[in-house]
């Protein structure tokens, strides 16, 4: 099956007038929709949200079908899309994704949880606070986790592993005290507007490097994203050869 990487800007004249069209993550979802008629379709792309250099909103989309400006306020620029991999092969990444973790209720059913969250859960609860305890209320520095910290942590191992079933590996420093080549930015907790139904979820930036450990795994993830929350933004994998 055929894939298509392309990039979508908003020409400056226009950028005023669809900017007011966006405002949370399910209005700009389905701002992108648009550029896919069919409406009885399943959603066949992903995508990321970024800015250039003026801060222009860009839009980077992997799809199965090539997008179609819809107005004259689009440039779209696609491409085929057909990533030649090989074993052992070393690409610079970048990710946006959505951590979650899937615990069980008590009611035995399965729940997906934010994995930084759930940590800051775990660790009021092993120090005796409740969940409503605040970092702030933390007198003991000792015992205060940061959030920062806690981000890196287990949003690294999250990803570390997706990768493992998924065909990559996060390279390693060549130091003496291996480390990740792999930077974590931007936790951010959204929220999307549907039906006056809210919904919530996390986002995490993800950049480094990789290596490609099953090609025929790995370019499934590259067509298909990474976790949950796409429809949102979320799970594109864009790379470049190192």
């Amino acid at each position: 099956m055929s894939h298509y990487f392309s990039r979508v800007r908003i020409k400056p004249g226009a950028l005023r007038s669809v900017l007011k069209q966006t405002g949370d993550a399910y209005r700009e979802h389905a701002l992108v929709w648009k550029l896919f008629p069919g409406d009885d379709k399943p959603r066949d792309f992903l995508f990321r949200a970024d800015a250039d250099e003026q801060g222009v909103p860009i839009y980077y989309i992997v799809s199965q079908r090539s997008p179609k400006a819809f107005s004259e306020a689009w440039q779209v620029q696609s491409r085929a899309y057909d990533p030649q991999l090989k074993e052992g092969q070393c690409l610079s990444f970048h990710l946006r994704a959505n951590p979650t973790v899937t615990k069980k209720s008590n009611d035995g059913k399965s729940q997906r949880h934010d994995v930084v969250m759930q940590a800051k859960k775990q660790l009021l609860s092993e120090h005796g606070f409740s969940k409503e305890a605040k970092w702030v209320d933390w007198k003991d520095e000792s015992k205060k986790p940061l959030l920062y910290e806690l981000v890196q942590k287990h949003c690294a191992a999250w990803l570390s592993g997706v990768g493992g079933k998924n065909g990559f590996e996060i390279s390693l420093t060549a130091d003496d005290e291996p480390q990740h080549k792999l930077q974590i930015d931007a936790y951010e907790q959204s929220k999307a507007v549907k039906r006056d139904h809210n919904i919530r979820f996390s986002t995490v930036d993800f950049s480094g490097e990789l290596l490609v450990t099953n090609p025929a795994l790995f370019q499934q993830v590259l067509f298909n994203g990474i976790g949950h929350a796409k429809a949102f933004g979320c799970g594109l994998l864009l790379v470049r050869r190192v």
